[in-house]
């Protein structure tokens, strides 16, 4: 601050202090004032502050505050908090006696969360040093006993304690092994506490000798799994001696507790889920049925959800076929039934994952066949991968013989570049009648017998309805209908039309000519950003080898941090490197040209040659 006035001017020099961080300095325009016996200059102006900046990783205006009310204004509200008021009309009956007083009460009319509790409960600071109580079940799945624990204690030391080697439920099987005791193996777990007692010190059950008692297991909710199964069964089965007998029926132990509470016919058959989707698919839409199937999957009514999904899985994929066939034209269209299920396993995992929830938490369901770049999702992608593959392969081998020499060659050619993912424009070109849509329906039907993608645009709408699964390439590509110089297509790169390129193998585009070339170059600038490939103009000025771009980028960072000609006040003489010269003066343009353009003549008729290079603004004014 000098002569009590703020200067926003902007700085004219940068250097960085010892730790890294820039100090603007400006001239030394000769005015200075004194501070404690210092001459302070124009150059110790410093219009931040580096503890902010540090913090906050941005430059953050200083101001002058000259009136005591912006700063109360300021204060005001970073430091003000909620405000609440209660009021309340009560009877007065004037008698002098004291009112009962309600705490309870007066704490939650009066409760509220404050600025400083707010932020304590977000950082997740101990409000009351409690912890919520854990369920404890008097039985546990093989390998899955409850261990508890303190956070110093020794792993070896936890795992020998007794109470982990010889739990309840352990001991209830051991004893059951006692050849000397006939009433413990006739006896479920839910009867066992009437017969005998827990003997916590020694933990053994022991036969009980006075007094009774009533078994109980605690309930256990469908959503645990096995767990629910298991409850059921303890039941039901008498003196199992190890973990399989549990799960043993008839002689045969089942893989899982679920199946062995079907083979005692436990459990219901979920008969009457089946037929209420089917009554439901009646009047309901596909979508509504995805939501009814996901609706009993997330509350845990399906005994066996995997019966349920094999009984209406066809009910979910309606929408999906009707889709295809209208966009393909074709009212017997055939589409492999693995992908019509993969359909609708997608379909419901987005469901579940919208609630929390997943399939993988149901271990019976099937999972989509997700791919690795994350496209399964894609609807887009679907519709072009719901062919039938197998007539797609017959009509592929049997046509492909009808070929003329010619086209062999140009299916051939074209066929290799998608193979080896080399890419390529191909541009065909002939008068009408020679079969070039013929060509183009081969080509088609070769890459999706594979499951693979063709995108088949046309020009116009009358050319689309000959391909298969054609569109015009302004609806396919969204091509702006105003075309100009600098025009791009309405693609975002996450968006559908962005993954369905991404896995799309080859493009069709049926007569092509009849566009303006705007379209061509719109649909150019968006593939680059979309495949984030640099653009086919190479706008900078060609220098050699690595080493020496190298160089030069060190050089123009040096430049730009003032590291150039010396230690200066913002004003310095620097050397331009002689290889940046023109040092023809007669004629300099013509000098960059050869420069930037050499052997022009030879390299006329080349494209590429023209596509690597520019001189971008030779001269600021022309």
């Amino acid at each position: 601050m000098v002569d009590r006035k703020c200067s926003k001017a902007f700085q004219d020099h940068t250097t960085l202090d010892s730790n890294g961080f820039p100090l603007y300095r400006r001239r030394n325009n000769g005015a200075f004032v004194m501070k404690n016996k210092i001459d302070l200059d124009n150059r110790s102006v410093v219009p931040y502050n580096k503890k902010i900046l540090k913090r906050y990783q941005a430059h953050i205006n200083v101001e002058w505050c000259n009136q005591a009310a912006s700063i109360k204004y300021l204060f005001k509200y970073i430091n003000k908090g909620p405000d609440r008021a209660t009021t309340a009309v009560v009877q007065s009956d004037n008698q002098s006696e004291e009112q009962v007083q309600d705490e309870i009460k007066e704490y939650y009319d009066c409760r509220y969360t404050s600025a400083c509790e707010a932020s304590w409960r977000i950082f997740a600071n101990e409000v009351h040093y409690r912890r919520p109580s854990v369920m404890k079940l008097p039985f546990h799945l093989p390998g899955q006993q409850p261990v508890v624990f303190g956070p110093d204690e020794d792993i070896n030391y936890v795992l020998n304690k007794p109470s982990v080697k010889s739990s309840m439920f352990l001991s209830w099987m051991e004893r059951n092994k006692d050849p000397n005791d006939t009433l413990a193996c006739t006896l479920t777990y839910v009867q066992f506490p009437n017969f005998y007692v827990w003997k916590l010190d020694k933990r053994v059950w022991e036969p009980r000798q006075r007094k009774t008692t009533i078994g109980r297991i605690h309930s256990v909710p469908p959503s645990l799994g096995e767990a629910y199964f298991l409850r059921i069964l303890l039941n039901k089965v008498r003196g199992p001696t190890s973990f399989d007998d549990i799960k043993t029926v008839n002689g045969h132990v089942y893989d899982t507790y679920k199946d062995a509470c079907y083979a005692l016919s436990l459990l219901d058959d979920d008969s009457e889920y089946v037929e209420a989707i089917k009554e439901a698919s009646l009047s309901g839409s596909a979508s509504y049925i995805h939501n009814l199937f996901c609706t009993m999957l997330l509350s845990s009514s399906l005994s066996r959800p995997e019966v349920v999904w094999e009984s209406s899985w066809k009910y979910m994929t309606d929408d999906f076929l009707y889709r295809l066939q209208k966009y393909h034209r074709v009212t017997a269209l055939s589409i492999p039934e693995h992908q019509l299920k993969n359909y609708a396993l997608c379909e419901i995992e987005k469901f579940l994952l919208r609630n929390n929830s997943s399939l993988r938490r149901f271990q019976t369901m099937p999972f989509p066949a997700m791919s690795s770049s994350g496209t399964s999702d894609s609807r887009l992608i679907y519709e072009e991968r719901a062919y039938d593959t197998t007539h797609l392969g017959n009509l592929y081998d049997s046509q492909l013989t009808m070929l003329t020499c010619e086209q062999r060659s140009v299916f051939e050619e074209i066929m290799a570049a998608v193979n080896g993912d080399n890419g390529g424009i191909f541009f065909l070109y002939g008068y009408g009648g020679i079969g070039k849509t013929f060509l183009w329906k081969r080509l088609s039907a070769a890459i999706r017998s594979k499951g693979q993608i063709v995108l088949n645009v046309a020009s116009s709408g009358i050319a689309s309805l000959l391909l298969d699964g054609g569109r015009t390439a302004h609806s396919r590509f969204n091509i702006p209908l105003n075309l100009t110089e600098d025009s791009v297509c309405n693609i975002k790169p996450e968006s559908d039309v962005s993954k369905l390129l991404h896995e799309t193998k080859l493009i069709i585009w049926d007569e092509a000519p009849m566009v303006h070339k705007h379209a061509f170059e719109a649909l150019d600038r968006t593939m680059n950003d979309v495949f984030n490939i640099d653009p086919s103009l190479n706008s900078d000025i060609r220098f050699g080898d690595i080493k020496e771009i190298n160089s030069f980028a060190k050089w123009l960072l040096d430049l730009g941090d003032g590291n150039v000609g010396g230690p200066n006040d913002g004003e310095a003489t620097i050397q331009i490197p002689q290889d940046l010269l023109i040092t023809d003066e007669s004629d300099p343009i013509a000098s960059l040209i050869d420069f930037v353009y050499p052997s022009i003549l030879q390299n006329i008729n080349n494209h590429n040659y023209f596509s690597e290079r520019a001189i971008l603004a030779p001269k600021n004014g022309i």
